[in-house]
């Protein structure tokens, strides 16, 4: 055995780096697993949310609105507006036609789930983007909305005083994070949704 090893050396070499690759590659692959199965999960909870939300907020009555959880009402009622929405072909001639406060509404909605200003003045249109420092101010939060109309000046090609910058906006979502505005947006607007719940059932 020893005079084997003694002219197979390298052998039991290859052996020792076939394992431990193999090894690896096991790991990774199970971590690979995990996370997929981890995000498929999730994924069905996401989905399951949003069917549940869809059926509790499909129409919009002055009962669902007085009952509903606070943290839930803004997306719940934006969800009812967009089921609406997406039956029409022009979608930006029927939010056009929606009331003020309906709009409002839609518009802060889109605005939590971007969860970045840089996100929602890059990806969407000037029919939200022009609502969005308004509705802020509508709801109650006039000084952040003073802070998003900065950042809503980048974007306006009529205006000359403020020049697009990426480390703003990055800076102020992180401060926007810390402060978790986003939670105080959705709050603001069920107390808003609330005190005008007329206006808001459809």
């Amino acid at each position: 055995m020893a005079e084997w090893f003694k002219n197979y050396w390298y052998l039991v070499i290859i052996f020792v780096i076939v394992c431990a690759v193999t090894a690896v590659i096991m790991y990774f692959a199970a971590r690979a697993y995990s996370r997929h199965r981890r995000d498929y999960r999730n994924r069905e909870k996401e989905i399951k949310r949003l069917l549940e939300l869809k059926e509790k907020y499909q129409t919009l009555t002055e009962d669902a609105i007085m009952s509903a959880d606070e943290k839930e009402l803004l997306e719940g009622t934006a969800l009812s507006y967009q089921l609406v929405l997406q039956k029409i072909d022009d979608n930006e001639a029927a939010f056009e036609e929606m009331s003020d406060c309906k709009k409002d509404i839609y518009t802060l909605d889109v605005f939590v789930h971007d969860a970045s200003v840089k996100t929602f003045f890059s990806e969407n249109g000037d029919i939200l983007r022009k609502r969005l420092v308004g509705a802020l101010e509508r709801i109650g939060m006039k000084e952040f909305s003073d802070e998003i109309n900065f950042i809503a000046l980048m974007f306006d090609d009529k205006d000359e005083t403020v020049s697009y910058s990426v480390s703003e906006m990055e800076k102020f979502d992180e401060q926007m994070l810390e402060k978790d505005i986003l939670t105080q947006i959705k709050l603001k607007s069920a107390e808003y949704i609330k005190n005008n719940c007329d206006s808001f059932i459809n």
